[in-house]
């Protein structure tokens, strides 16, 4: 029998050959796949034979694939490749929802459909094409929150003794809200006492802003009633925040916590900042104790523009291209008494508003160490990282637009000079999210922009569970594992689905989806003190001046309002678009045109109508009536995006 280096050979000449092929032909999309599927299978095999290169043939596979995505995504003219790399083993779990697209869309179409055929469509074609409402769908339990929509015939692996568990696959929740200025990216301490969210504000979202919500401390409630949802309800009952004005000249796209020094970083391309988030006296730098909020450091990352993660021993690592910088953090000099930190002054070109000296002029501290990659790796540049704690490593994502078609994820060692330690193959896409949960030393989620969320073991090349999160329609641009009483479960979201996946692993199911108040999902992060899920969400129907555009007027059954009614004998609750008239509606509430889901998918009608934070908090008997109060979105909006 041939080797497995020379089966990949093979294999690598079938796909040069089939790319000659026309793309027209029956069936040309799943045959690719096939091929793709093989090469995994090689990989699968020669780890189950105990393969003395197994080294070299993952390493070899994973060419093969870069060159068949990068391919597939420019001459092969594909949106989203679909899932190669799972087996009866590792199986593909998909969403059992038949809609190819969301319910806003779906009206629409037998709108249209009804209008061409001059006449209502067959009851038949209509459960085709539009889901049941929520009225009609199913709920585990009485206490389930009316902003989760189960699928049928989800059964769950939790039981009576498994309590916090089955509390979460059943989705017994409270949900508050926040607004907050455009989401990028977000990250919790290892502890669970303090979130952090940056963002993009100030005037065409060119400033950064830096959120540190503190979940050990609450503040008074701002005067809603017990039970009453109120704008600002999270605020008060669940967290206290400090809004932060980091003084970079770019908007932050980085953000990491260091949990022993209560500090969270957040960089922009050239600079990385720290803040404070303890209290006066918990923790001093220099014999400095610096205040809550405070920025003690400033690093000159010039040439390092890449990803961000804590290592042990309280370093810090950005990546640059073919190399990674490192400070110690207990060495660098900070702001204590306002002074700045590096030589001279720094110069800067910003667009964003300077005004009063928002941007501050600290050029930073130079890395303590580099670390140079062999001449294999010089252009090596991951666009995303996060530390494995149990192993030491770090996890890397590559982006192919950066990386000359490579679509690589990687732990590398950097205390052995950035090492590749393990290469874990079956991407469609380039890494979006990592997810580490405590619960399990050796397993670790991603989230991928070819739609699919995967587990990995940390030992193994291959995945052991695909998620089809996206169902060919959208990124899977966040993830989050946790094991609530030892029971795997996965939370994924997307843009263009408008909504937050519920997964049990052990029972292989999509199990339910919350709703996001039509908001697309940016983060989230796992509160494991509280079993709490916080979701950082964006809404794509407001510019960056603050306008709202797309929406029309709510067709809201009474059910699903936020403080419900039941439904009138002559009340038509399924009016299609054209048999609506806003004329006819003097309510306030308004709902973006294309929307994924429509007013009665969820038990509450609920609209964000700005970017939000929203608080999922897990309880035994949870107080139904905490839901987010109604968005404030206009039909009116100014005449363009600039």
């Amino acid at each position: 029998m041939p080797s497995h280096i020379a089966r990949l050979g093979t294999l690598q000449k079938r796909l040069a050959d089939y790319q000659q092929k026309s793309q027209e032909e029956d069936d040309f999309d799943a045959g690719f796949i096939t091929l793709l599927r093989k090469v995994v299978d090689v990989v699968r095999d020669a780890e189950h034979s105990g393969a003395a290169d197994l080294v070299e043939v993952v390493k070899k596979a994973g060419s093969i694939l870069d060159g068949a995505v990068d391919w597939a995504y420019g001459e092969g003219d594909f949106d989203f490749l679909k899932s190669y790399a799972h087996s009866d083993n590792a199986p593909l779990v998909e969403d059992s929802a038949p809609q190819p697209f969301g319910q806003g869309m779906a009206k629409s179409l037998m709108a249209l459909l009804q209008r061409l055929g001059n006449g209502p469509l067959p009851q038949n074609m209509r459960d085709e094409i539009v889901a049941p409402s929520w009225t009609e769908s199913y709920r585990p339990h009485p206490k389930s929150t009316r902003l989760a929509r189960f699928r049928d015939g989800a059964n769950t692996s939790a039981t009576d003794a498994t309590p916090i568990a089955q509390t979460i696959l059943q989705a017994r929740c409270e949900i508050s809200s926040d607004d907050f200025p455009c989401p990028v990216n977000s990250a919790i301490s290892a502890d669970s006492t303090t979130l952090a969210i940056i963002g993009q504000g100030g005037w065409k979202h060119r400033d950064p802003v830096l959120s540190l919500y503190i979940l050990d401390e609450t503040e008074d409630n701002d005067g809603g009633e017990e039970g009453q949802s109120s704008r600002h309800s999270l605020l008060g009952r669940h967290y206290r925040s400090v809004v932060l004005e980091p003084g970079l000249a770019e908007v932050a796209y980085q953000v990491v916590m260091d949990t022993p020094r209560k500090l969270a970083f957040t960089a922009d391309s050239s600079r990385i900042k720290s803040f404070y988030w303890g209290r006066t006296g918990e923790a001093s730098f220099k014999s400095w104790t610096p205040a809550r909020g405070a920025n003690v450091h400033t690093l000159d990352s010039s040439g390092h523009d890449g990803p961000v993660a804590m290592l042990p021993e309280g370093r810090l690592t950005r990546a640059g291209e073919g190399s990674f910088a490192i400070w110690d953090i207990d060495k660098l000099p900070t702001h204590k008494g306002g002074k700045r930190v590096g030589k001279g002054k720094l110069s800067h070109d910003s667009w964003r508003d300077n005004e009063n000296d928002e941007i501050e002029l600290s050029t930073g501290s130079k890395p303590t160490s580099t670390i140079k990659l062999v001449d294999e790796d010089k252009s090596f540049a991951p666009v995303i990282l996060t530390l494995h704690e149990p192993s030491g490593h770090v996890l890397a994502g590559e982006n192919a637009r950066k990386t000359a078609g490579r679509y690589g994820c990687y732990a590398l060692d950097l205390e052995d000079g950035g090492k590749k330690v393990a290469r874990y193959l079956g991407h469609g896409g380039f890494v979006e999210a990592f997810s580490i949960s405590p619960g399990d030393a050796n397993s670790f989620a991603t989230g991928c922009s070819d739609g699919y969320a995967r587990l990995y073991d940390v030992r193994h090349p291959t995945p052991t569970m695909t998620l089809d999160s996206g169902k060919s329609g959208e990124f899977c641009s966040a993830v989050q594992l946790i094991h609530p009483d030892g029971i795997p479960v996965v939370f994924t979201g997307g843009d263009r689905s408008q909504s937050i996946k519920a997964w049990d692993i052990r029972a292989r199911a999509m199990v339910y989806e919350l709703a996001t108040g039509n908001n697309a999902v940016r983060a989230l992060s796992w509160d494991t003190k509280r079993n709490a899920l916080y979701a950082a969400t964006e809404c794509d129907y407001m510019d960056r001046n603050g306008y709202h555009h797309g929406y029309r007027r709510a067709r809201i059954p009474k059910w699903a309002q936020l403080y419900p009614q039941e439904a009138g004998e002559h009340e038509d609750e399924d009016m299609d678009d054209e048999e609506y008239d806003s004329d006819d509606d003097d309510g306030e509430e308004n709902w973006p045109e294309n929307a994924y889901h429509s007013e009665d998918s969820f038990g509450y009608a609920y609209d964000a109508g700005e970017h939000t934070l929203l608080r999922y908090g897990f309880k035994d008997d949870p107080d139904m009536r905490e839901l987010p109060i109604y968005g404030q979105a206009t039909v009116e909006h100014d005449g363009g995006y600039w």
